[in-house]
């Protein structure tokens, strides 16, 4: 009589999650065990549901992925809806004294573009499980063979294609990428980091309006000491934005960097005057170089 209650509980409650749950069978499975194995805390559960679960969902839903077509000229936005995991509940499956939780996590990354996890699978190779220590090397192994791959495939159509604004971004995004993997050496890194300055001043030139392409190409030229090129376009970054605070703030970094204190003092006096709104970080800077400019003047003669 008891198996037959049961029963009729369970198949209740996993009706009920299924409703709810709306497809998402990983959910649908943690629940529905958590039901069984809990009856009388179970029982409310097939009516209970997390405000952020709904939020989450849209959240995933709200990031794209950028994949390259196989035919010339093709570029689509593959969404990432399908994705079951976060970066958040691999951290959390890590630190789980369960060794199958946290191998499970890792071959579920495994069958993912596990890029997004990079950081978090450096970490867990060096797990103290060793079959988790194993899949996180692999999955990282994987993360390079897919960058690439990329990288390839960008590189050809580079060639081909210059004229493509939205092709120049793509390619930045994966060279940034793969400079930031760790995997290179220095100095093909080095080597990387001309291509992707190369790439970002060709954006530029064809999409001027392309504002996240300028602090880049900055930053860029200034690990490359290439001075001349920070200045040139954190010139073209100010005249192009002069209401963004962070070109002014740039073109001070480039100044500060080459010891160039008088073009910095007026940088400086240029953002004070503008109509910039500034933030709680520029207003900082604004204040200090305020307050020790003349320093600076003083340690240039």
């Amino acid at each position: 009589m008891f198996e037959r209650i049961y029963m009729a509980y369970v198949v209740v409650c996993g009706i009920a999650l299924a409703l709810i749950c709306r497809g998402d069978k990983r959910e649908w499975l943690m629940r529905t065990a958590l039901a069984a194995g809990l009856p009388v805390i179970g029982l409310l559960l097939p009516f209970f549901r997390p405000p952020e679960h709904a939020q989450r969902q849209k959240d995933t839903a709200a990031f794209d992925h950028f994949r390259i077509g196989e035919s010339r000229g093709e570029a689509i936005l593959k969404p990432d809806a399908e994705r079951e995991m976060n970066i958040v509940p691999l951290e959390e499956a890590l630190l789980v004294n369960d060794f199958t939780i946290r191998r499970k996590a890792m071959i579920d990354v495994l069958k993912q573009d596990s890029l997004e996890y990079l950081g978090v699978l450096q970490t867990a190779v060096g797990n103290e499980d060793t079959e988790t220590s194993h899949y996180a090397a692999s999955a990282i192994m994987e993360v390079k063979r897919q960058l690439m791959l990329k990288l390839q495939q960008f590189e050809v159509r580079y060639e081909k294609e210059k004229d493509d604004p939205f092709l120049l971004r793509a390619y930045a995004d994966v060279l940034k990428s793969y400079m930031r993997s760790g995997f290179l050496d220095e100095r093909t890194e080095m080597k990387y980091r001309y291509t992707y300055s190369a790439v970002l001043e060709r954006l530029i030139e064809l999409a001027p309006e392309s504002a996240e392409a300028y602090p880049d190409k900055i930053d860029t030229d200034l690990k490359l000491g290439e001075y001349i090129s920070a200045e040139r376009s954190a010139l073209r970054y100010l005249r192009q934005f002069p209401d963004r605070e962070d070109a002014y703030i740039r073109l001070m970094k480039v100044y500060f960097t080459v010891r160039s204190f008088d073009k910095l003092n007026r940088t400086l006096e240029q953002l004070k005057h503008s109509p910039v709104r500034l933030s709680h970080e520029g207003l900082t800077i604004v204040r200090f170089w305020s307050g020790g400019t003349r320093v600076g003047t003083e340690g240039e003669t």
